[in-house]
């Protein structure tokens, strides 16, 4: 392999290494804002309400 071979194989790994990363936070960042959204409606709910996800009545 030539040495300017190289530089190319090398960008590609970063390439790929920087695309899973990205993707893992889009991935971590939409579950967090899931996950905020269903506790901001917890909150609102009323003492007694029967929660459908679980079933209980707090």
């Amino acid at each position: 392999m030539e040495p300017d071979n190289k530089i190319y194989i090398v960008v590609a790994v970063l390439a790929v290494i920087l695309a899973g990363i990205f993707v893992y936070l889009f991935v971590m960042d939409r579950k967090i804002t899931r996950m905020e959204k269903e506790l901001k409606e917890h909150e609102e709910k009323k003492p007694g309400e029967i929660y459908h996800d679980r079933g209980e009545v707090v």
